[in-house]
């Protein structure tokens, strides 16, 4: 069987709980991402004032936090509904892509939409940054500013349009947040658990041609952008895919840890000797929930070179 090795994970019963899952959706549906990362920088700040067990705590800047989107676009498009397979309802992910954030998110919307000020990201994906395009010598992994991502909105002429964002923190040690850094620092050092740059040309290839390759997820692939993060966490002994019995980790596993899971994330707390859950936080903006190539209501697709030219001289 073709996907006999897929991770498929299933908890009967299990809900996710409110008090850690925040939905913005509803505040932002209209704005920006910048928007949305200002209103999270505010709560995480909050969030960090509280320490939890064991040393553990939120970083006020979002170090080491991990980033979920969903964009519009065959690309994106084609990789949501891959996922689906991971799916008790099978139907596509809101998510195309993870990042990690290294710091420096802002409650200032005009700094976090900035291209020269907004937050450092580390990613691998197939749409490097134009400061690193030439990044097969880093494994695949390369900088960029989380301002890239601001936009939320379909544009026919923009690279990237993100309708769907979510931000995951992971209460860490300073010594674990330090770690995951640094492994994600050097992303070519575990290479032979995670081929990186193999993956990317494994998904290249079947979104390109998905009539002829099969589905990377049904034979236990992992998707390159979370195998990167899942490398970075693991320098932390943090398993963002419980219950994955292969490393084929997904940002829809990601979510569904987070969502499902968060009870696994523990830490032995030094003065009482009991195993207590980390505390865990997520925001998420889900602007595109049914995903689409593009928005159907979408009335200026131009249909000729002219008309693309125009786009992009406005």
């Amino acid at each position: 069987m073709s996907n006999i090795n897929l991770a498929t994970r299933y908890l009967p019963g299990g809900n996710p709980k409110p008090e850690y899952l925040v939905d913005l959706t509803g505040d932002f549906r209209r704005r920006d991402n910048a928007a949305f990362l200002a209103e999270v920088a505010k709560q995480l700040r909050d969030k960090a004032a509280k320490p939890g067990p064991a040393g553990t705590a939120f970083a006020p800047d979002g170090a080491a936090c991990i980033g979920l989107l969903g964009e519009y676009g065959l690309m994106g498009y084609g990789i949501r509904q891959a996922q689906s397979l991971l799916r008790m309802d099978k139907v596509p992910s809101s998510w195309s892509h993870a990042f990690l954030l290294t710091g420096g998110l802002s409650e200032d919307a005009a700094h976090n939409r900035s291209s020269r000020q907004s937050a450092w990201i580390w990613e691998s994906t197939l749409e490097p940054a134009g400061l690193s395009s030439h990044f097969t010598n880093r494994n695949g992994v390369g900088p960029r500013r989380i301002g890239d991502y601001s936009r939320a909105e379909f544009s026919v002429v923009e690279p990237h349009c993100v309708p769907n964002m979510a931000i995951i923190a992971i209460a860490l040690t300073p010594k674990e947040r330090q770690a995951i850094l640094d492994q994600a620092n050097e992303p070519d050092v575990a290479q032979l658990q995670y081929d990186i740059l193999g993956l990317l040309g494994t998904w290249y290839a079947y979104l390109s041609n998905r009539d002829i390759q099969a589905n990377p997820l049904a034979s236990g692939q992992a998707i390159y952008c979370s195998a990167y993060i899942q490398l970075a966490y693991d320098a932390a002994g943090i398993d963002l895919a419980p219950g994955a019995h292969q490393r084929n980790t997904s940002p829809e596993h990601i979510w569904q840890g987070i969502k499902y899971f968060a009870s696994t994330f523990r830490v032995a707390d030094p003065q009482s000797g009991n195993w207590e859950e980390r505390p865990i936080a997520c925001w998420t903006c889900i602007r595109d929930p049914a995903c689409v190539v593009f928005p159907v209501d979408f009335k200026d697709m131009p249909r000729n070179l002219r008309e693309l030219i125009a786009h992009m001289e406005k």
